[in-house]
């Protein structure tokens, strides 16, 4: 079986003293497993966008991976630290939520678009939230945002049901308002101005809770993710 495609590096795992497993997150085949050879010359760094080739005996075997650089986010390694764990964290949670070789065309396009925003200091965080918000439905559990579950309203949206993921108005959520999570106003409206560090907790929250109850089978998320919670509140 052999097949080329696009894909981002996610990470590298050792296997033994001349190979390492190669994690991609590809356009057309979802995540792939691969052998890469080390070699002299370096490789592409986790966040690159590569050409790959895929070699392997049977579909359902490893192969082995040949990896092209065709664009380098190596850069992004270098920007303060809130963004630094956005993207290490992103890339972390395709790499360990993601089952293999399962296409996730919508989440491909919109991981793009995502590190794209990571050059923008003023979107970098807003686009990560959103990047989540788009992973958790992926994933299989598809948030509800627009209305509200018990009036069926659009307007004053402002809680979100831990249990459902439906949206609640504050005239309903507010006997209950401790046990509901809160839905920060720029997952609703994109251009919503300006954004606080307490939004952006509240969001990570949002996610967070919906990730790890039904996406990592109650597997901890990844430690980047923590630290760029840690950092956020740090700003409260």
């Amino acid at each position: 079986m052999q097949w080329e495609d696009s894909g981002i590096v996610l990470r590298y795992r050792s296997y033994s003293e001349k190979q390492l497993i190669a994690s991609i997150f590809t356009q057309h085949h979802g995540r792939v497993d691969g052998m890469v050879m080390r070699t002299k010359s370096s490789l592409p760094q986790p966040g690159d966008f590569v050409k790959l080739q895929r070699k392997a005996r049977l579909e359902q075997h490893m192969g082995t991976l040949k990896l092209e650089t065709k664009q380098s986010h190596s850069s992004l390694q270098f920007c303060e630290s809130t963004r630094v764990y956005a993207l290490k964290s992103m890339l972390e949670m395709l790499s360990t939520l993601l089952p293999e070789n399962h296409p996730y065309e919508k989440l491909w396009q919109y991981t793009n678009e995502t590190f794209l925003s990571f050059y923008n200091f003023n979107e970098a965080l807003k686009a990560y939230c959103l990047f989540e918000v788009t992973l958790v439905e992926e994933l299989g559990f598809g948030l509800s945002l627009d209305e509200c579950a018990v009036t069926g309203s659009s307007d004053n949206l402002s809680h979100v049901s831990p249990k459902t993921g439906r949206a609640v108005c504050y005239e309903a959520a507010k006997p209950y308002i401790t046990k509901l999570l809160p839905l920060p106003k720029f997952l609703l409206d994109q251009n919503n101005n300006p954004i606080t560090a307490t939004d952006y907790v509240h969001a990570l929250q949002l996610t967070g809770h919906f990730l790890l109850n039904h996406a990592s089978h109650n597997r901890p998320l990844p430690i980047e993710r923590s630290e760029l919670l840690l950092k956020l509140k740090s700003h409260l």
